[in-house]
């Protein structure tokens, strides 16, 4: 017996797999909200700087892999112990280990939502492509509508047509 054939005979196994894998995605899609906004922002400022025939503002690279999580109060970089989904914050008692400032709760939010949404998609189209490519895009909408959320850079509304 396969292992993908123990998953679609056994349920359990398969929700508790999903929600397992996708509070580290939740994990992941935290970085997207919170450094794809700035990322962008220092594009934007080099592409303003260079047409306006001036020099680029210094900045640290950013990018979603580097540099490693860390505290955005005192700059600790955080441990692998310390970045796992949902328990370390537990662990912490949402805390940083380093300053003891508090650590906001939507990260463990996002992880949480993130497994619990993936967890009824696949439990409304079972394991499929169907289930993959919903997956995704709500991945893709929570990444989305945290980034609006900070930023408000999404659209309200499209514009009407003049008549």
């Amino acid at each position: 017996m396969s292992a993908l054939d123990l998953l679609m005979q056994t349920p359990a196994l398969l929700y508790t797999t999903v929600g397992l894998f996708t509070l580290a995605v939740g994990s992941f899609l935290n970085v997207v909200i919170h450094r794809l906004p700035r990322m962008m922002e220092q594009a934007w400022r080099r592409e303003c700087a260079e047409l306006a025939g001036e020099e680029a503002p210094a900045a640290e690279p950013l990018s979603l892999a580097l540099p490693g999580s860390r505290c955005p109060h005192c700059g600790h970089a955080l441990k692998a112990w310390e970045n796992v989904p949902l328990l370390s914050y537990i662990l912490l008692r949402g805390r940083c280990s380093a300053c003891a400032m508090p650590i906001g709760v939507r990260y463990p939010l996002v992880e949480a939502g993130t497994a619990l949404l993936s967890i009824l998609v696949v439990w409304h189209f079972g394991v499929s492509w169907e289930a993959a490519a919903a997956l995704l895009l709500t991945w893709g909408l929570i990444a989305l509508a945290f980034i609006d959320l900070d930023t408000q850079l999404l659209p309200r509304r499209a514009r009407r047509a003049s008549r």
